[in-house]
């Protein structure tokens, strides 16, 4: 979601110039990194939705998982609050996108992903993560809580109407 030949777009409310301090004061550097984050969100998922149908899938819900899902405005250290506005702004980005193709969305947040997919699947946490860790067995590659928390929130997404 980000341009890997534009560094700064990867922390749009940073400063490029670390003699600035923790954020970027500039707005106008600020909303040429936004625009760029959002064309390239768009991008991604258009190739990825386009990818889906040639193999002749039709998503329909998305599983999204962020680290947070505090308001950036309620935190005061000014980096802490640019990273939480970059974190809501890579989710939202990446939903509205999924969105634009009809695709609806469910957003967990890292801390509470298993007590709410737990709520909503109407399986007990221990038995979420039991069979979480068994698809792992089954596949190759790393399987991580990242993997782990993206095929729960694709199983979360699958299950909810």
């Amino acid at each position: 979601m980000s341009d890997p030949d534009v560094p700064e777009s990867q922390q749009p409310y940073h400063a490029v110039d670390d003699t600035l301090g923790d954020s970027e004061p500039d707005p106008n550097r600020i909303e040429k990194r936004l625009r760029l984050v959002r064309s390239v969100t768009k991008r991604s998922i258009a190739e990825l939705f386009s990818d889906s149908v040639t193999h002749g899938w039709t998503p329909v819900r998305a599983g999204i998982v962020t680290g947070s899902l505090v308001d950036p405005a309620t935190i005061r250290h000014p980096h802490i609050r640019a990273h939480a506005m970059e974190g809501r702004l890579f989710w939202t980005e990446v939903a509205d996108a999924l969105r634009a193709y009809s695709i609806s969305c469910i957003v967990l947040a890292e801390k509470s992903a298993f007590e709410k997919a737990s709520g909503m699947i109407h399986l007990g946490e221990g038995e979420l993560k039991r069979t979480l860790a068994g698809l792992g067995r089954r596949v190759e590659g790393p399987w991580r809580s990242e993997e782990k928390l993206g095929a729960l929130a694709a199983w979360v997404a699958l299950s909810s109407e």
